[in-house]
């Protein structure tokens, strides 16, 4: 996927800011983890990693592949005095830089429609979870309203447009039903397209 750092970095403090703030609350009330360990990834700018350390207590390192998006986001982390609680790491979802057990949170906004190998991703996502850790991966607005907003928003005059490739929901449990995953619950509703699961 080609996208322009600073662009994403613009829109995530702008038109996308409060999509960010939005999945943060529903990452709380879906999985219910508010302090300890998470590793978001797919980062990016960083944006939802700090929407979520405003409303948590956890440590987050804000993982992406990109070594431009890790300095944006280390900018903007420092900007917010978060420096010390949240930690850019250049990496990749296929080989995550973290010991087994690592973390008591994982989550994605947006990467996975991304990701080369998808079962792969979702086995490094499993080893690095602790016991009872929780996976919180997909895409999504947060909610309809929010989505018609940046819809209407993005699409005016907007000339880079960028194809997110379409996820099939049976392809996605098969990937699913093949990873060391005991339970896994797929929404697709009105917040986006998400997959949790506990370890």
């Amino acid at each position: 996927m080609k996208t322009d750092p600073h662009k994403m970095d613009k829109r995530s403090k702008t038109i996308f800011k409060d999509v960010y703030l939005q999945i943060a609350d529903q990452i709380i009330r879906r999985c219910g983890i508010k302090k300890g360990t998470c590793i978001d990834v797919g980062s990016g700018p960083g944006a939802l990693a700090v929407a979520l350390s405003k409303v948590t207590d956890l440590n987050i390192y804000s993982l992406d592949i990109s070594a431009q998006m890790n300095e944006i986001a280390k900018k903007n982390i420092v900007e917010e005095g978060l420096q010390y609680r949240i930690f850019p790491v250049k990496g990749d979802v296929c080989k995550l830089p973290f010991p087994n057990g690592f973390a008591d949170l994982v989550i994605s906004r947006g990467s996975i429609f991304f990701w080369e190998n998808k079962e792969t991703a979702f086995r490094e996502i499993c080893r690095v979870l602790k016991q009872g850790g929780w996976a919180y991966i997909g895409g999504g607005f947060g909610s309809k309203t929010l989505k018609n907003k940046i819809r209407q928003s993005v699409n005016t005059g907007r000339t880079d447009h960028i194809s997110i490739p379409k996820i099939s929901i049976t392809g996605l449990k098969l990937i699913l039903n093949r990873v060391p995953i005991k339970d896994y619950h797929i929404l697709n509703d009105n917040s986006g397209l998400w997959i949790l699961f506990k370890k």
